[in-house]
């Protein structure tokens, strides 16, 4: 089978990033031919396997006018054009520099289409896909829907395109009628289904479950450093830096705890990009429990995990978060938000997950909290936190593993194709 994956954001640097990375690695095990779109910065490189040919589309970095600029991946062509702003990013806030997509004006957009449809067109013309997997239900899905009417095309959501949709007035019209017409779209959970259908008007015979999955290759206990009695608790933050992620809370329920004398001693290290001005500045006065180690790769990331007793996930907004089960395959116990969705997935695909949930606040805004329910959200997080801090400290915790096993990158892609089969 031939599949096309596509992408307007960095295929490496965030949750759908890696979503898409892994299935295309999964497609090549099982010996599919593939190509990909996405788009990037000039300095960016991509890690696909070899016979994987990507199609990049470039994006400006700030500073960086140069009209052009020699692709860094396999692409067919020579010297690409670059569109003269950062990359569109499907979260206002990103962990590298992005343009909001609700400041896209026609021009911008404009651009934005002709770009990339060049690139599709040039990797259909040489693979001439049987099947076009685009992530994210937005505006390059709709755009693929528009210019390749006769292609069978699969959307998978990763729940901040339904984000988009509704914050997004100068786009929504245009986004709609086509993602209503692709061929199937994939949802994370049961509760992002209905969304789907609620927002595009679809059928439900075109939506589907699809769920999430880990590279169980990376993210194991193989060579965990378990805590030796007397050490300091070891929790860890791995994602975007920014306040829809909840850090700023996190941070204030750990402040509660460090001088709570019930609380065994305990560090935490944090990883993850940050473009918040504001954030930056706390980042550069955390306590001396507390270490920000920025952006890192996957392995770094896997190896972090197996030196982590309590992972914490304290985020008002998330389609199926990855880390949730790389935390568990790694031997940590996950304290996260009891996003919508996500508890009755892991309940159903995971055998003894050991996730503490902390409840949601009262929401102003889709991932922005009212001021009591911020209060309330840091007690209830310091809460949670004593608790599984104490519970390693004791001994009682972690417990039995979680067995993760049904949940791999190579079961989801297969569940994709028996989906979406020409």
């Amino acid at each position: 089978m031939k599949i096309l994956s596509i992408t307007a954001q960095k295929p490496h640097s965030t949750g759908s990033g890696t979503y898409l990375t892994e299935l295309v690695r999964s497609f090549d095990r099982m010996g599919h031919r593939q190509a990909v779109v996405c788009g990037i910065f000039p300095s960016d490189s991509v890690d696909f396997p070899d016979c994987v040919a990507c199609y990049p589309v470039f994006f400006s970095e700030t500073g960086n006018q140069a009209p052009y600029l020699a692709a860094p991946c396999k692409a067919k062509d020579g010297p690409i054009k670059t569109l003269p702003f950062p990359v569109v990013g499907m979260s206002d806030i990103m962990p590298y520099e992005s343009t909001r997509y609700r400041d896209l004006t026609p021009d911008m957009v404009s651009q934005f289409e002709d770009a990339f449809m060049s690139a599709v067109s040039r990797a259909v013309e040489d693979l001439d896909p049987d099947l076009i997997v685009c992530h994210h239900l937005f505006l390059l899905t709709a755009l693929v829907r528009k210019h390749f009417p006769g292609r069978k095309i699969a959307g998978i959501s990763h729940g901040t395109d339904l984000r988009q949709m509704v914050n997004c007035a100068n786009l929504r019209d245009m986004v709609r009628p086509y993602i209503k017409d692709i061929d199937m779209a994939l949802a994370l959970h049961d509760e992002q289904r209905d969304r789907i259908m609620e927002l595009f008007g679809m059928d439900g015979s075109k939506v589907a479950v699809i769920g999430s999955g880990y590279n169980d290759r990376l993210f194991n206990t193989e060579g965990r450093m378990e805590r030796k009695p007397g050490e300091p608790v070891r929790i860890c933050y791995a994602g975007k830096i920014s306040r829809p992620k909840g850090v700023p809370e996190m941070l204030a329920a750990l402040s509660m705890l460090a001088g709570d004398d019930e609380v065994p001693p305990f560090e935490l290290t944090m990883a993850g990009g940050c473009q918040d001005e504001v954030l930056k500045d706390k980042l550069d006065g955390l306590p001396d429990y507390a270490t920000w180690l920025g952006q890192i790769p996957q392995p770094a990331l896997a190896e972090l995990l197996r030196r982590t007793d309590v992972f914490v996930l304290p985020s008002y907004f998330e389609g199926l978060p990855l880390v949730l089960i790389e935390a568990m395959a790694s031997g940590a116990v996950p304290v996260s938000t009891d996003l919508p969705g996500v508890k009755d997935w892991i309940d159903a695909n995971v055998i003894r997950p050991n996730v503490i949930y902390v409840p949601m606040p009262e929401m102003k805004s889709i991932d922005r909290p009212t001021e009591t329910g911020r209060s309330a959200f840091v007690d209830d997080l310091a809460s949670a936190l004593k608790r599984a801090i104490t519970g390693f400290g004791s001994g009682t915790l972690p417990g039995a593993k979680p067995d993760t096993s049904a949940i791999t990158w190579d079961g989801v892609a297969k569940r994709l194709l028996s989906l979406c089969r020409p």
